[in-house]
C-alpha cells in the first residue's frame, strides 16, 4: 500500500522480489535467483525467465546482479578487488561473445552533476577509460589490445532542456556503437542498502524512476543496441524512513500498528514537498567518490581484459 499510495518505484530487483515474495517467502514463478556468498561479499543473480515473472516483478525479462558489501566509504582495497574482479565477470557473462575487439563502446553517465547524490554517472565518466580518439589520432599512444570507448554523461532535462534518451539515440545513431554501458544513481528502499550495493543488469534502465520522475527508458528495443545498466543506491524515500519508524516504535511500546493511519500521517508532513522526498545521508560525497570509481575499473576490466589498473588509469578523463 505504501508504494502505491505515494508512487514508489523500486529500483533494485533484490527489493522487489522482497515485496512480493513478503512475509510468506515463496517462490516467485517465472523468477530464479542463485545467491553467492564471497570472502567479503554476496552476490545474488536474479534471473526473470517469462512474460509471467517479468509482470509479477514489475521489470523485463533478463538478468539481475546485486552485489552487497560493507559501506563503499570505507575504501576497503580488499573488499574493493573484490567487487571489482565479480563485476568483471559479470559483465562478461552479460556481454557474452558477440563484441568484437574492434568494436566501439558507449558509456553513458546519467545523472546531474550539480547534484551531489545523483552525480554517481557523471563520476563514473570521469573515472572511465575513453580511447575512441586516440584510435583516429594517436593510435600509437595505445595500450595494445585496447578497444575503442567514448563517454557522455548527459545531464538532465532540467539542465539541457534535451531529454537523455534524445540524445542518446542521437550519439548511437551517429557512431553505431556495439554497445551502451549505462550507469546512474539508484533509489533504495533500505536505508541499509545506500553505499553498500550495486545492482547490473542487461535489461536497460528507466531514468528518474526511483524519484517519482520517470524519462524514456533507455533500452536495446528502442536503441537497436545492447544496453547493460549499473547502479548504486543513494538516496531512500522519506516515506519509507517514517513509515518504518512508525512501525517499529507501534512494536516496541505494544501499539497497535494502523498503516492507513501511518500512511495518512506520513502525507500530511510531506505535503509542502509534493507528499515525496529523497533522504540522503551525510556522507553521500564519499560514498559516490568511491563506488564511481569502483564501478569504473569494474566496467574497464571487462571491456579491455588483459590491460592492468595502472594502464587502465592513464586513460581516464
Amino acid at each position: 500500500m505504501l508504494y502505491k499510495e505515494f508512487s514508489i518505484y523500486v529500483d533494485m530487483a533484490v527489493e522487489a522480489r522482497d515485496l512480493i515474495r513478503g512475509a510468506a517467502d515463496q517462490e516467485i514463478p517465472g523468477v530464479k535467483e542463485d545467491v553467492e556468498q564471497l570472502e567479503h561479499i554476496k552476490v545474488t543473480t536474479i534471473t526473470i525467465l517469462n512474460p509471467s515473472g517479468a509482470e509479477k516483478m514489475d521489470r523485463p525479462i533478463g538478468t539481475y546482479v546485486t552485489i552487497e558489501s560493507p559501506p563503499l566509504k570505507i575504501n576497503d582495497p580488499y573488499i574493493r578487488d573484490e567487487i571489482v574482479a565479480k563485476m568483471e565477470q559479470s559483465m562478461q557473462a552479460m556481454i557474452g561473445d558477440h563484441l568484437k575487439p574492434q568494436d566501439t563502446v558507449l558509456l553513458v553517465g546519467l545523472g546531474n552533476w550539480r547534484a551531489v547524490a545523483d552525480a554517481l554517472g557523471p563520476k563514473f565518466i570521469e573515472y572511465s577509460p575513453i580511447t575512441r580518439h586516440y584510435h583516429s589520432y594517436a593510435p600509437d599512444a595505445l595500450v595494445e589490445g585496447m578497444r575503442p570507448s567514448c563517454g557522455i554523461a548527459p545531464g538532465v532535462l532540467g539542465i539541457t532542456g534535451l531529454e537523455t534518451f534524445e540524445v542518446i539515440k542521437g550519439i548511437v545513431e551517429k557512431i553505431k556503437p556495439a554497445l551502451l554501458v549505462v550507469v546512474d544513481a539508484l533509489a533504495a528502499q533500505n536505508v541499509n542498502r545506500i553505499g553498500t550495493s550495486i545492482q547490473m543488469s542487461n535489461t536497460g534502465i528507466q531514468p528518474g524512476s526511483g524519484v517519482g520522475n520517470a524519462r524514456h527508458a533507455i533500452r536495446q528495443e528502442d536503441l537497436g543496441v545492447p544496453v547493460i545498466a549499473i547502479g548504486c543506491p543513494t538516496i531512500v524515500s522519506a516515506a519509507v524512513i517514517a513509515n518504518e519508524a512508525v512501525k517499529k516504535f507501534c512494536l516496541n511500546s505494544g501499539a497497535m500498528f494502523n498503516e492507513n493511519t501511518s500512511l495518512s500521517s506520513i502525507k500530511e508532513i510531506l505535503s509542502p514537498f509534493g507528499g515525496s522526498m529523497g533522504v540522503t545521508p551525510k556522507e553521500i560525497d564519499e560514498i559516490i567518490e568511491n563506488s564511481a570509481r569502483i564501478i569504473s575499473m569494474g566496467v574497464a576490466k571487462s571491456l579491455f581484459p588483459g590491460i592492468s589498473e595502472e594502464q587502465l588509469e592513464l586513460y581516464a578523463t
